[in-house]
């Protein structure tokens, strides 16, 4: 039986905007069904995984563990290594009781929007934004509000911020490096913010997920660390891309004490914790991987996107080379004509069997947008692959 129950013909108006579908996902289906073709659109890092991650967890499900219910926080372990490396890669002097695992950082941000918003709040994005942030916030009752960076550099503009803030602004958010732009933030427009901010309570919510990504000598700064936003900011981070485990679903929020404990009040109310074998694997890792798996990391990222950005470039997109993360996103008019991104990404799959996001997803007005996202984290040969399929686009 197909007809739906008139119990269920009313859905909740917050939730209604996702009935448009998700392209991330179905592009993923569309490009799954072609023969020989290759992903470039979700990120999902088809890359192999650190030895001690995998370890630790098959340990876990083998009988080093009872496979039980962590505490909602997370396993203390797992916290405490959470810690160590805030410490010593970030700058953090933080301790286990500042840290609170959760499901990836969509995870986190959705606990601290639970426990920070209100309907008819307003929650800044720098744009280009990371599409799921904007589509999440409105399942809390607020809104979200998009502000511009500015030029090549994407460079955060104070002005238009401060124009956006209403009485209603309750917190903004930012994503360094970014996606789907590569944007990583200064620590000078980091501090540029704080006075933006300054006599506000507007907390600064922060994802990064991508901070062992940063190109060309520049340094992840997180926001936290930073004077003028260290008492407002809650970040909120992954180990789905640094350890390429999209799937196992571990990250953590991190930040006072007191608000961490009631973003994890919240967390267990959705999720009662997250897996324990994966947060076993996820400690192992943090203990165990040297810091120069780190900085190899960010080397093999950044010979990738050279490659890749060198490829695009012979193809005819016209973009901004990406300062961080694992995505270009690129101006395709003069490859495929003045069409939306959404027949541009069909075409490009029709024509050479590779995908993209289409861009107008990552802005706020999206009729006029004309690019696509690509992203560059799979193996080099399927990298190789691609590059030269878009290089006979140009033929």
């Amino acid at each position: 039986m197909n007809v739906l129950h008139s119990a269920f013909a009313r859905t909740a108006a917050r939730r209604r905007h996702l009935d448009q579908g998700n392209l991330l996902r179905s592009l993923t289906l569309v490009i799954n069904g072609v023969p020989g073709g290759i992903n470039l659109g979700q990120g999902v890092c088809d890359l192999d995984s650190p030895e001690p991650l995998v370890k630790g967890a098959i340990a876990s499900i083998g009988g080093e563990d009872r496979q039980l219910y962590t505490p909602y926080a997370g396993l203390p372990e797992l916290r405490e290594a959470i810690a160590d490396k805030l410490r010593r890669h970030n700058g953090l002097d933080y301790t286990a009781k500042n840290v609170a695992v959760c499901t990836g950082s969509s995870g986190a941000f959705f606990a601290a929007g639970m426990t920070l918003f209100e309907p008819g709040d307003e929650i800044v994005l720098f744009e280009p934004f990371y599409s799921y942030h904007w589509t999440t916030i409105p399942l809390f009752g607020a809104k979200p509000v998009a502000v511009r960076m500015q030029g090549a550099e994407l460079a955060f503009n104070a002005e238009a911020l401060r124009a956006a803030l209403t009485d209603n602004t309750r917190a903004v958010m930012v994503n360094t490096p970014g996606n789907p732009s590569g944007k990583v933030w200064t620590r000078e427009e980091l501090a540029e913010l704080g006075r933006v901010l300054e006599g506000t309570n507007i907390a600064v919510l922060t994802d990064e997920v991508y901070e062992y990504m940063c190109f060309d000598g520049r340094k992840h700064v997180s926001p936290a660390t930073v004077p003028e936003l260290a008492d407002r900011t809650l970040t909120m981070n992954s180990f789905s891309k640094t350890f390429s485990v999209t799937g196992w679903r571990i990250g953590f929020l991190a930040g006072h004490e007191e608000i961490v404990e009631k973003c994890g009040v919240a967390f267990d109310q959705m999720e009662v914790c997250a897996a324990r074998p994966m947060q076993r694997g996820v400690q192992r890792a943090l203990e165990q991987l040297p810091d120069s798996f780190y900085s190899d990391l960010q080397d093999e990222y950044q010979q990738k996107r050279d490659l890749f950005c060198a490829a695009l470039r012979d193809a005819g997109f016209k973009f901004d080379v990406p300062q961080g993360a694992y995505y270009v996103l690129a101006d395709y008019t003069d490859v495929f004509g003045d069409i939306s991104s959404y027949d541009a990404v069909i075409t490009m799959i029709d024509r050479i069997g590779v995908n993209a996001v289409p861009g107008h997803l990552f802005f706020a007005e999206p009729n006029d947008v004309r690019c696509m996202r690509f992203q560059f984290a799979v193996e080099r040969s399927v990298l190789a692959d691609a590059s030269e399929r878009l290089r006979s686009l140009a033929r």
